[in-house]
C-alpha cells in the first residue's frame, strides 16, 4: 500500500468517526510558538492561520474538529516510508513544540515500510504519543479497523486533556498507558 493511500484511508476513518465535525486537512500548519510584542500583546497575527515558514510547522495530515466554527486541531499523523534516528528526534522535537501551544494535540507516525518498531525508537521519542509500523498491513481491509479504534482513542484522550486545560474536569489519578501490539494479529474479527 502506498503512502498516499494510507493517507486516504486515516482521513476517510477520521470523517466516519466524527461526521460533519471533522475537518481533515494534508499539509496542515500547525504553530509551533507564539510571541508577545513590546507591548506585551500577542505578535502573531490571524492565530487561526498558521502559515509555514512564520514560526509554524507543516504537518502531513491533521485531524481538526470543529468546535464552534473553529478548527480545533485533535490528532496529527506523519507518514514516512522507513524512518532514521534523525526522523525520529525531529519529529519528536516537532511534536514537542507543538504541544506546546496546542495542548490537547495527539502527535504520531506511521511508517509503511517497517515490519515492527525499532528500537532506537524507544531510545529517542519523547513527545510521539503514537507510532505505527505498518509493512505487513498492506490492505484497507488490514488497516480500516486499527485506524478506526486509534483515531477513536486518540479523540478521546485529546477531549479529556482539553478537559483538564480549560479547568472544566478535575481528576485524581494519572497513568501513561504503554499499549504494544500486533495490530494484524491482535485485531477482533
Amino acid at each position: 500500500m502506498k503512502e498516499s493511500t494510507f493517507v486516504d484511508v486515516f482521513e476517510s476513518i477520521a470523517k466516519e468517526v466524527m461526521g460533519d465535525n471533522a475537518v481533515v486537512r494534508r499539509k496542515a500548519n500547525l504553530y509551533y510558538e507564539l510571541s508577545l510584542n513590546r507591548n506585551l500583546e500577542l505578535a502573531t497575527p490571524r492565530t487561526k492561520k498558521p502559515k509555514r515558514g512564520h514560526s509554524a510547522f507543516q504537518t502531513d495530515v491533521c485531524i481538526f474538529e470543529l468546535v464552534d466554527d473553529i478548527e480545533f486541531p485533535r490528532v496529527v499523523i506523519e507518514f514516512k516510508k522507513g524512518i532514521t534516528t534523525h526522523d525520529i528526534l525531529t519529529y519528536s522535537a516537532k511534536a514537542g513544540m507543538h504541544k506546546k501551544i496546542y495542548p490537547c494535540l495527539r502527535y504520531g507516525i506511521l511508517v509503511s515500510e517497517e515490519k515492527s518498531i525499532p528500537s532506537r525508537f524507544f531510545v529517542h521519542n519523547e513527545n510521539l504519543d503514537f507510532f505505527i509500523a505498518a509493512q505487513a498491513y498492506k490492505n484497507e481491509s488490514q488497516i480500516r479497523p486499527f485506524a478506526k479504534d486509534l483515531i477513536k482513542k486518540e479523540l478521546q484522550v485529546s477531549r479529556i486533556l482539553e478537559q483538564i486545560h480549560f479547568k472544566e474536569r478535575k481528576v485524581d489519578y494519572y497513568c501513561r498507558d504503554v499499549i504494544f501490539r500486533n495490530f494484524g494479529k491482535d485485531q477482533k474479527p
